[in-house]
């Protein structure tokens, strides 16, 4: 079974990669495609998959323009982080979906579904389209600190950057505060507003506000200055570039 994944967050992609092997399905993923304009030029120029699975919200706008856009004949697995309300009507017109945060149990029901040939209704799609009754994602407001013997709130706005220090995940604060945080930054991830934050590379997530200078480095690749200032480097890999200039623009 050919797979594509349309997934602008890397650890919901990453999440489902890990399910469909740990469910033993035989599959192969052709691609993993972060944004809109991405992928109509992908489907333009590649043959069609067995089964898309497709996230609803990406960073340049909602996947139902790539569907508007170009005939895609593959049979689309939504998934989401809206309202019982738009994820009913997808479920009652035979379209599936995976509610995120995603688990085994419904990957396979999914996948059950697919096989059984259940594919989707193109009208019912469209009017969903049309009607775009759907209810932003909530990410994370704040967070509870330790500090000595107390939990302190912290906004997540007033974070500057997390990032990762001998096994350890710190939260660093505008203000010149660090916390360790008790999150992975995989979890910060799916948590974290990604219009306000993004993540640099394995070592650091970054808010928009903390960017201060970016910088040409070796290999096509890019340093990132910040303020405060980061305890190490941060680097974006050559493959990352394009997309990090293109977050840091329209945030």
């Amino acid at each position: 079974m050919n797979i594509v994944i349309i997934e602008d967050e890397v650890a919901a992609a990453n999440q489902l990669k890990f399910l469909l092997n740990q469910l033993g399905i035989t599959h192969q993923i052709m691609v993993v495609i972060e944004t809109v304009t991405e992928a109509i030029k992908w489907f333009i120029t590649h043959e069609s998959p067995d089964l898309i699975f497709s996230d609803v919200q990406l960073a340049d706008g909602l996947s139902f323009e790539i569907y508007e856009q170009i005939q895609i004949k593959a049979p689309i697995i939504f998934t989401t982080a809206f309202d019982e309300y738009a994820i009913r009507a997808f479920k009652l017109n035979s379209v599936d979906y995976l509610l995120k945060p995603i688990d085994a149990e419904s990957v396979r029901f999914a996948i059950e579904k697919f096989n059984n040939q259940q594919l989707f209704n193109r009208e019912a799609l469209n009017e969903l389209i049309r009607q775009h009754t759907f209810t932003p994602k909530a990410y994370r407001k704040s967070f509870l600190v330790r500090f000595r013997d107390k939990l302190l709130p912290v906004k997540t706005t007033e974070f500057a950057y997390f990032f990762i220090d001998n096994g350890l995940v710190y939260g660093q604060l505008h203000d010149g505060r660090k916390f360790v945080i008790d999150f992975k930054l995989e979890e910060l991830e799916t948590q974290l507003n990604p219009e306000e934050f993004t993540r640099a590379n394995r070592q650091f997530i970054l808010s928009w506000e903390c960017v201060t200078e970016i910088s040409s480095y070796a290999n096509s690749r890019i340093v990132i200055r910040t303020q405060p200032a980061a305890p190490f480097d941060i680097i974006v890999s050559k493959e990352k570039v394009t997309a990090f200039k293109r977050w840091y623009e329209k945030s």
